[in-house]
């Protein structure tokens, strides 16, 4: 007869051979290294001397898709022996390649989670054999018995009591199946034996030595039966101590012999192969030998018969081991109770045909559902159950503190609260679940403390968040209306949400600031602004009512005047066209070739374009020469004033003016990117005239009853003493240009224009006068503090004597910070912004004149002005104020203002706003 090997779930085409012999089942199982690539059962091929469960080195298990695991089957007609051998999940080279498999799913499920199922099904395939075979072989590649088989077998031992009465009504329908086997559902109550694969060095190593001394090894137990029967006696009293087995064995999982040998240790060589050694040096062998004879290739191959017999004659091998208990099965059976009173016991050696018939029943029942209606799916929890203690123990940990979490993060809650108070409540009350939480399900169930958090927060105490123009979130619960603000908040964060059960009410941040009118005289509290209006317009409107200042003379800004009931705001776009006119303008001046020279043009910036097309900008402020701080000191500054005939000057050249569109308005503010033709529905700045220049006298400076808020030794203005040259164009006509005519002149046509430059030699009968001219540049901090500013750096401070040493040289000559730490003393500093200019005009026939560009914030942001054609004239002996914008809103939003100390850069109101101009015709008559 010849022997045949199989694999299952393929086991269906075996036909068993005509001469049908009793069998007796060794089964292996257990672990393996990475190298022997599953192998377990490699002392079987030792002991037949034959690959049986190998038949290539370079072979490596094929697991089934659904269980990961390989079952395989040999038989052994000589010894009437069926090896089964089972490779999967507890092989390190299996385990290897179910990662590369489950790879995508790790992400998702976690370790544990796919671990925990691969042990479930790793524990039916064993749950199988144990129900099938005599002998069961648990292999391990180190002397260490492994802890982790007592929960194993625990788990198997409870289903197969609750799946035994399934088992024999599954097998009852086969002719000539025993009754006991249909009873209790199994062979017998099998013997589990236990093979370490590699023995310690130092054992070994005696063992060669007793070998060697045949006589002295006679007399004296060899060391490696000393550590067969010590690793016999721990596992024997780890398996009684946890109840594995017991002194009847009818009912327990499996029994070991009381008086017999059930654990081995090899010597000789190690069973766990190294497949790759092994290769190379059968490669080397077979290279070395001349001839490749059938004899030689016999004296070198590794199961030779010489070798088999060197093996059978040695006193320690496998096969002595193994052969002692499938000679007891078919001489009387296993009977391994140890009491007095034990029940009988059973034991059934099958023929191989009806081994086979009900070993495919059983195998279908347990491993492949499809072909199975019996009940063990049902059981099949609870084994996954009883092996998944890791996650059982996770969902009963994180779930008992779920709710305590979640009552952290619910414990003294406002009424309403925005978005990073959720968020710290919420790292709160996950710190608190991650003290307690253990397992696998950590993370799953903290998503659910967030999901709980976050729908608790969402279902009515949401904060609403706008942003309002100077970054103060908005302190109402989630509501419609109010405008869009800075933007942010919670509406734009919960887009796809039905928001119509929402209320409708405006905005409001809960900020309070004290603010002045547009005069200064009167201060008064403003609320958070959320709307461009309201901050630049409706307060100053409201506040002037009640100081009286909105009656006073004021110079009005362009705003857009409808023509239609059916206006609406302009979709804005990237205006290229306004760019490139500005950079055109920027270009017009050229350097000056004298050094010393300061030249500053206060007229040439305004192309007849509407919405502030020309700038100062740093580049103009570099091409002029800076002042040494002897001129700064002294004030010394003259003007040149050209005398020109307006009314030839008007007819030789008109100005093309473009009429603003009557339709759309500008939705912002007038700056340098602005589309040209569209205006604003209000105007931002506010420019007024307080009277007569009287009104300030410098030896008392800014009386504090009429400029409230104002700080002491700041409540001065700045002297600024120009001399005026008058010059008419006709004594000039063939003169060399002065300095600055050029960068003035559009088709040698000069126009009206102020040259400020240092003092020069002049003809006498040149008319030349010296103007006084007080400025002032005052800032405002939230708390409604005000003070006045000498230099770009430097807070406005007057003498013990209450003297005011500086000029107005610095301010007007140099870019001045629109952001100003606030000196007042405060815990925490404030942020003062520059709110107003003060100007107090002379009596001279000229005129002072006003062209204010202010940059917000760094570049690429566009320069803001109040969108004059020309730079605005001040009437002659009158103290004018003109007051600033409080927020800077551009086609993209608002800029808006820092919290924290900034450099003097960051937003600046640019040089060059000052001016002086020639009465006109009408005014000298």
């Amino acid at each position: 007869m010849n022997s045949f090997s199989f694999k299952y779930p393929s086991a269906d085409d075996i036909r068993p051979p005509a001469r049908d012999q009793q069998v007796v089942v060794v089964s292996f199982f257990g672990k393996s290294c990475y190298l022997s690539k599953g192998c377990k059962a490699s002392v079987v091929d030792d002991a037949l001397g034959r690959r049986v469960f190998t038949s290539s080195l370079l072979e490596s298990y094929q697991s089934n898709t659904n269980i990961y695991s390989e079952l395989k089957g040999y038989y052994d007609p000589k010894q009437r022996v069926l090896y089964l051998h089972l490779c999967g999940t507890f092989d390190v080279r299996g385990l290897a390649d179910i990662y590369e498999k489950l790879k995508p799913e790790l992400g998702n499920k976690g370790f544990l989670r796919e671990w925990a199922q691969l042990r479930h099904d790793y524990a039916r395939s064993l749950l199988f054999l144990f129900c099938v075979s005599h002998v069961l072989v648990c292999t391990h590649p180190s002397v260490v018995f492994d802890t982790s088989y007592i929960r194993l077998f625990r788990a198997l031992d409870s289903v197969r009591q609750k799946v035994q009465g399934s088992i024999g009504d599954l097998i009852s329908d086969i002719p000539g199946v025993p009754k006991d086997w249909i009873q209790y559902g199994r062979l017998c109550t099998p013997r589990v034996l236990f093979l370490f694969e590699k023995c310690p060095v130092s054992v070994k190593k005696r063992s060669a030595l007793e070998t060697s001394d045949s006589q002295g090894s006679s007399r004296k137990v060899p060391a490696i039966k000393k550590l067969e029967h010590a690793m016999e006696d721990q596992i024997y009293h780890v398996l009684r101590k946890n109840r594995i087995i017991s002194k009847s064995s009818l009912n327990s999982l499996f029994a070991i012999p009381a008086n017999q040998e059930f654990v081995f240790i090899p010597t000789t060589k190690d069973a766990m192969r190294d497949w790759r050694t092994e290769l190379i040096d059968t490669v080397i062998n077979l290279c070395n030998n001349s001839s490749l004879r059938a004899e030689s290739s016999e004296e070198q191959s590794f199961h030779s018969p010489s070798f088999l017999n060197e093996m059978n004659s040695d006193r320690h091998c496998f096969k002595g081991f193994l052969q002692q208990h499938v000679e007891q099965a078919f001489s009387k059976g296993f009977d391994d109770n140890v009491g007095r009173h034990s029940a009988p016991t059973f034991f059934e050696v099958p023929k191989l045909s009806l081994w086979l018939e009900v070993s495919k029943k059983i195998f279908n029942f347990f491993l492949n559902h499809e072909k199975s209606s019996n009940s063990f799916p049902n059981q099949s929890a609870m084994l996954h159950g009883l092996l998944d203690t890791d996650v059982k123990f996770s969902e009963s940990r994180c779930g008992k503190v779920l709710p305590l979490a979640i009552a952290t993060y619910q414990e003294n809650l406002p009424t309403h609260y925005t978005r990073e108070y959720h968020e710290g409540r919420l790292a709160h009350a996950l710190s608190v679940f991650a003290l307690h939480a253990r397992g696998p399900l950590f993370e799953e169930y903290a998503r659910q403390v967030e999901t709980e958090c976050e729908s608790h927060w969402k279902t009515g105490r949401q904060m609403c968040q706008v942003l309002s123009l100077t970054g103060n979130p908005c302190t109402k619960p989630l509501h419609k209306g109010g405008g869009d603000g800075a933007g942010g908040g919670e509406l734009q964060e919960e887009e796809g949400r039905d928001h119509s059960q929402l209320p409708l009410m405006e905005h409001c941040s809960g900020v309070v600031y004290v603010a002045a009118c547009n005069c200064g005289r009167k201060q008064g509290p403003r609320e958070d602004p959320f709307s461009m209006r309201t901050a630049n317009y409706d307060f100053y409107t409201l506040l002037g009512k009640d100081c009286g200042c909105c009656e006073l003379e004021s110079i009005s800004f362009p705003v857009f005047t409808p023509s239609t009931k059916d206006f609406r705001a302009a979709q804005l776009f990237s205006n290229k066209r306004t760019a490139k006119t500005t950079n055109e303008i920027r270009q017009v001046e050229p350097t000056t070739p004298q050094g010393n020279t300061q030249a500053l043009s206060f007229t040439a910036y305004v192309s007849g374009q509407s919405g502030g097309s020309d700038i100062i900008t740093e580049e103009t402020s570099n091409i002029l020469p800076s002042k040494t701080d002897s001129e700064a000191d002294n004030g010394s500054s003259a003007i040149v004033i050209q005398v020109s005939d307006a009314d030839s000057e008007a007819s030789k050249e008109k100005s093309l003016v473009r009429q603003p569109s009557t339709t759309e308005y500008l939705p912002g503010m007038l700056h340098s990117e602005s589309p040209l033709g569209l205006l604003p529905q209000f105007p931002s700045w506010s420019l007024i005239c307080l009277g007569p220049s009287s009104l300030y006298s410098h030896n008392l400076g800014l009386q504090e009853q009429q400029h409230a808020g104002l700080m002491p030794g700041s409540a001065y203005l700045l002297p600024w003493d120009l001399t005026v040259r008058l010059e008419h164009q006709q004594e000039r006509s063939n003169a060399w240009p002065t300095v600055g005519d050029a960068a003035f002149s559009r088709g040698n046509k000069p126009l009206a224009s102020s040259l400020l430059q240092r003092p020069r030699k002049t003809k006498r009968d040149t008319p030349e006068f010296v103007v006084k001219i007080f400025v002032g540049v005052e800032y405002e901090c939230p708390r409604g503090h005000r003070f006045m500013c000498s230099a770009p750096d430097k807070v406005l401070k007057t003498s013990g004597s209450g003297l005011v040493k500086d000029n107005g040289n610095k301010i007007t000559g140099n870019d001045m910070p629109l952001f100003f730490p606030c000196p007042c003393k405060n815990n925490k500093p404030l942020i003062a912004q520059l709110m107003r200019v003060h100007v107090v005009t002379p009596k001279a026939p000229v005129h002072v004149t006003l062209n204010p560009k202010v940059q917000p914030a760094p570049s690429p942001c566009p320069v803001f002005g109040p969108g004059c054609e020309k730079p605005i004239r001040l009437s002659q002996s009158a103290y004018w104020i003109l007051r600033l914008p409080y927020v800077y809103v551009g086609d993209h939003g608002p800029y808006v203002s820092p919290k924290e100390p900034v450099p003097m850069s960051y937003g600046r109101l640019l040089a060059g706003m000052y001016g002086i101009m020639e009465l006109s015709p009408n005014e000298k008559t």
